[in-house]
């Protein structure tokens, strides 16, 4: 599994899954926070629609952590101000960097996240789609009058 997809599923996810994988590793592990959650601001990069040129539209308030689990690096970053969770990403992140045995068991669970959050969207998709308007169809109905 990719560490992008990795991001992607515990920030989009149950919180409770993270704080669960983050407290697995701090109660078997020493933990030293290199750098203590913050806030920064990031420049978010985009592409134009037409040239497909790379700009910056504006700025995004990130909250990052960095921390070490045997002299491995873990980081931890996401959108927003939540500091308990750019910290206990940065511990899942050390621990996969590090490859911890617990890592190993992870996996599926990650996978049923993930299709949790897929489950999720289509969800929200469908209820979404049953107010889509077919102009189609109006003007049809109109044509008919």
């Amino acid at each position: 599994m990719k560490k992008s997809q990795i991001s992607r599923i515990l920030i989009s996810g149950d919180p409770k899954l993270l704080q669960l994988l983050s407290e697995e590793i701090e109660h078997n592990y020493t933990i030293n926070i290199i750098k203590p959650p913050e806030k920064s601001l990031v420049m978010t990069k985009a592409k134009d629609s037409v040239s497909q040129q790379p700009f910056y539209m504006g700025e995004v308030l990130v909250t990052e952590c960095t921390v070490s689990i045997g002299g491995i690096y873990g980081f931890g970053i996401l959108m927003g101000e939540d500091a308990e969770r750019s910290y206990q990403l940065a511990v899942v992140d050390g621990a996969f960097q590090a490859s911890l045995p617990e890592t190993q068991a992870w996996d599926a669970l990650l996978l049923v996240e993930e299709h949790n959050i897929l489950m999720e969207h289509k969800l929200v998709y469908s209820q979404a789609m049953k107010t889509k308007v077919n102009f189609d169809t109006m003007e049809e109905y109109n044509a008919k009058r």
